[in-house]
């Protein structure tokens, strides 16, 4: 069996394209494709499939999925034996992914403000190959997310698209197959966000986690694509901006508010990110104020 991992980022989110549930009979084979620019969801409910990817040979029985990668060359090694019968969709990526023998923390393809971002986890892992722990439940959703697509209502999009999650979901590894550096990006991460305020060093975070300073900046970079303290200023700078643009607060308060007590270095740090300086903001903000009628 296939034991690789597939990690998708969810934003934006994997798109459903079409299925169909389809019966083979003893001697029938699966079509040969190649640079089919879709992810290929199969599920086995009959029989066994004999399927093949670049040469890599897979056998899918019922019970078990597998996912055929895009723009790949797939086709039966081996006609069915006997009858069978298996559900498959395509589904789109346009986010980043990666395929391989261990699951990998993907990054958002569309830029989100540190400030507001509260998904805590935003990449989906699935297995090349795995067992259905619920086929039958599965099953049914294969059955709905299809009548969905194929019927005559209107805006039937949006209730097809939830049906298709509701399939990832139902099919996607949680919580433990989660990567050491990954788990602790995460905890890194919460602890910044709670101490933004502070003085934090990368000496500091080692005596938080117990682990050595160099260790916990790979692993954050691996995760978050920026180090530590690049989060830190970036998330710093982004609550200085929004309590400048809605509060009448001092520049300098401001600055200590969020761990910069140093006017000169706050308003220089400020500069870095925006590409002006903190009163610039307030100023801005004043003249886009609507107008009151008297």
């Amino acid at each position: 069996m296939n034991s690789e991992f597939i990690s998708i980022s969810c934003i934006p989110a994997p798109t459903f394209i079409e299925g169909d549930y389809v019966v083979f009979e003893p001697g029938d084979r699966h079509p040969d494709r190649n640079n089919l620019p879709y992810f290929i969801l199969i599920v086995v409910t009959r029989g066994r499939l004999f399927i093949s990817e670049d040469g890599r040979n897979m056998t899918v029985s019922p019970g078990e999925s597998v996912i055929l990668l895009p723009k790949h060359h797939h086709y039966s090694w081996k006609a069915t034996a006997e009858t069978t019968e298996y559900y498959w969709l395509h589904f789109a990526v346009i986010s980043e992914w990666d395929a391989g023998p261990q699951p990998m923390p993907m990054r958002s393809s569309v830029e989100v403000p540190i400030l507001h971002y509260h998904t805590p986890q935003p990449t989906l892992y699935l297995l090349r190959q795995r067992r259905i722990e619920n086929p039958k439940a599965l099953h049914a959703l294969f059955d709905r997310l299809f009548a969905t697509s194929t019927s005559q209502m209107q805006n039937n999009f949006w209730p097809t698209q939830q049906l298709f999650i509701d399939v990832l979901q139902t099919i996607q590894i949680v919580g433990e197959e989660e990567t050491a550096p990954f788990r602790l990006a995460r905890q890194v991460r919460r602890y910044l966000d709670d101490h933004f305020n502070e003085t934090i060093t990368s000496r500091k975070l080692s005596q938080v986690f117990h682990l050595h300073s160099s260790y916990i900046v790979r692993s954050f970079k691996s995760a978050m694509n920026m180090t530590p303290n690049e989060y830190l200023i970036a998330y710093r700078m982004e609550h200085a901006y929004k309590a400048l643009a809605n509060t009448d607060l001092p520049v300098q308060r401001v600055g200590s508010m969020v761990g910069y007590p140093n006017p000169s270095y706050f308003a220089t740090q400020f500069r870095k990110r925006f590409g002006m300086a903190p009163s610039e903001v307030r100023l801005l903000h004043v003249m886009h104020e609507p107008r009151q009628e008297v």
